[in-house]
């Protein structure tokens, strides 16, 4: 059986062993750099000030999707997938519009939580299928 999927019917599952933890950390991580870096935009904290954790971010939001993407392949066109890329939009758009911040970095947070504790059956939500669907990958 492959790692993170019922081979029966191809149902992604949580992620087991080592491969969870590591994903509870980085999540962990990326919220609280992202907190700090947040938090100095806010205030108005200069961007010189807030690079290390502009870049922890970053890394960590990065590693976050790689391991979204390992753990079920089919994460982009899913509803947690569209989310996730809703999310990494806005804070791009914060290179391409830097008056727009704070309401940017807020719509990020929004995306994320909702990506995250949104029901299974609109996480899992196919944009290419119309409905939740388990198949092998």
């Amino acid at each position: 059986m492959r790692q993170g999927h019922n081979t029966a019917r191809g149902e992604p599952t949580r992620p087991s062993g080592w491969m969870r933890w590591f994903t509870i950390v980085i999540r962990t991580v990326h919220i609280g750099v992202a907190a700090v870096f947040f938090g100095g935009c806010v205030l108005h904290v200069p961007f010189a000030q807030l690079g290390l954790w502009h870049h922890l971010t970053i890394a960590t939001g990065s590693v976050l999707l790689l391991l979204e993407w390992l753990h079920d392949p089919q994460w982009p066109h899913r509803g947690k997938g569209l989310l996730a890329l809703l999310h990494v939009g806005l804070v791009a758009l914060v290179h391409i519009a830097p008056g727009l911040t704070v309401p940017l970095l807020w719509g990020a947070l929004v995306s994320g939580c909702v990506g995250s504790h949104m029901p299974r059956r609109f996480r899992h939500w196919s944009m290419l299928y119309g409905r939740e669907v388990w198949e092998k990958s």
